[in-house]
């Protein structure tokens, strides 16, 4: 099973069998019998378990907060961490709240097997709310639907990006929903122990969150109006130089290995692409985008100069920066476009091999790549595997000089950067030493 799964799992499994004393089930008696007694328990806490953590989920989906100088993503290494948290705590979060669900179905499946009679009250505290118990009963069933629903489609990238990014977009009105749901039917008393208060602290930071979203503040705060400045196309994709509008140049500042989301000005939402060249006061962009979905297919075919574009940024922390003597860098095709931004700044201060493979070769790019590492002082490999074998572990790791003065920066296939993390690791390299760009935001 994927070890990310397994994580997923453990969540949600250390976090329903924490003591069950912290809700004081006590002895059995006649009217509040063992089964109704625990099934309380654990219909209550999965719900704690799945709100709390559905509420780091939304926390965790918002770029920047507005009140908060030091981003989440700088404590977490870059918003591509950020985002694969939040990815996985909700397919944690779905877990839990499968769970909720069984729990709460299982009066049904006990009184039907006949273990237990039929209790007209299984939560004394439904009477205060008798008259919406009903609707917030179904908030939660058709909530915890929709929530599985969205997961799998995050989760299954057979899904168009545009059905992914309709149900996120829907997301923040069902926690809404969902916290109507909660606060209907948790126990009042409740609030005041420790994993009340966590609920309390993140369901309400989390719903701050939601309406940030829904409003459109998500990371509004960092988004420079643009225009395209020219487009050139390459083989499989299209390299696009955008300006900045000149009131907002200065501003706009970003470091080398950083992103933005640039939009179009179409009906998608802005899609995330690497800066791939330096900071220029002047406000210009320059971005390396490559026909792999059907969002940039079309894209490439409708751009114009001189359209309106937006750039939101700059994130991440693939910026190169660290205390190692020797980087080795490794870019797999359009992934050589956070080097682009580095070569210089850092090939002049450090030692530098940097390890470029790729399949659909690109002359222009390849000639420039080549005259800027001479430049530079980067020692730098070109392989084209559509007719040479791509580079091995031990090529790259027996040009490393001393494994403890070195650091690893990787932008390729996920699959590829998990064997190079593998073997350099194998190699003794610290794990703090290896970066790579988690770039899936799904």
């Amino acid at each position: 099973m994927n070890r990310n799964l397994l994580f997923c799992f453990g969540v949600v499994f250390v976090a329903l069998l924490l003591p069950v004393s912290i809700f004081n089930i006590g002895e059995a008696t006649p009217e509040w019998s063992l089964f109704w007694q625990v099934r309380t328990y654990f219909v209550t806490y999965s719900g704690m378990v799945s709100m709390i953590l559905m509420s780091l989920c939304i926390i965790l989906s918002v770029k920047h907060w507005p009140v908060v100088r030091w981003p989440i993503e700088k404590w977490l290494g870059g918003l591509d961490q950020q985002y694969r948290l939040h990815k996985y705590l909700g397919i944690s979060a779905a877990f839990s709240a499968l769970f909720h669900w069984a729990s709460f179905l299982s009066d049904d499946f006990a009184m039907d097997l006949g273990f237990v009679t039929l209790k007209d009250e299984t939560f004394p505290f439904w009477t205060l709310v008798e008259a919406l118990g009903d609707p917030a009963q179904l908030i939660g069933e058709y909530g915890f639907y929709f929530t599985a629903a969205f997961v799998l489609i995050a989760w299954i990238k057979k899904f168009k990006h545009n059905v992914f990014q309709f149900s996120h977009k829907l997301f923040p009105y069902l926690y809404l929903l969902l916290v109507l749901h909660m606060v209907m039917f948790f126990d009042a008393s409740l609030w005041l122990t420790f994993p009340g208060l966590v609920l309390l602290m993140t369901s309400t930071l989390a719903t701050v969150g939601s309406l940030l979203t829904i409003l459109g503040f998500n990371g509004k705060q960092k988004r420079y109006p643009a225009k395209v400045e020219r487009f050139t196309p390459m083989n499989n994709g299209v390299e696009v130089v955008l300006k900045v509008d000149p009131q907002n140049s200065r501003e706009f500042q970003f470091k080398p290995g950083q992103f933005a989301f640039i939009g179009f000005g179409d009906k998608e939402r802005a899609h995330p692409f690497s800066l791939a060249s330096a900071c220029h006061r002047d406000g210009t962009v320059r971005l390396l985008i490559k026909a792999n979905g059907d969002y940039t297919n079309a894209l490439i075919n409708s751009l114009k100069v001189g359209q309106a574009a937006q750039v939101e940024g700059p994130y991440g922390c693939f910026n190169f920066d660290d205390e190692a003597k020797q980087h080795i860098w490794f870019a797999a095709g359009i992934g050589i476009a956070p080097f682009l931004t580095a070569i210089e700044a850092v090939g002049k201060n450090k030692t530098v091999s940097l390890y470029y493979s790729f399949r659909e070769k690109e002359s222009a790019l390849l000639a420039e790549l080549k005259q800027r590492a001479i430049e530079a002082g980067v020692d730098l490999h070109v392989r084209d595997t559509t007719s040479q074998s791509r580079f091995a572990s031990e090529e790259i790791i027996s040009n490393v000089q001393d494994i403890n003065q070195c650091s690893v920066w990787f932008c390729g296939p996920s699959e590829l950067g998990k064997r190079l993390e593998r073997d350099f690791a194998k190699a003794k390299l610290p794990s703090k030493a290896f970066h790579r760009e988690l770039f899936e935001f799904r």
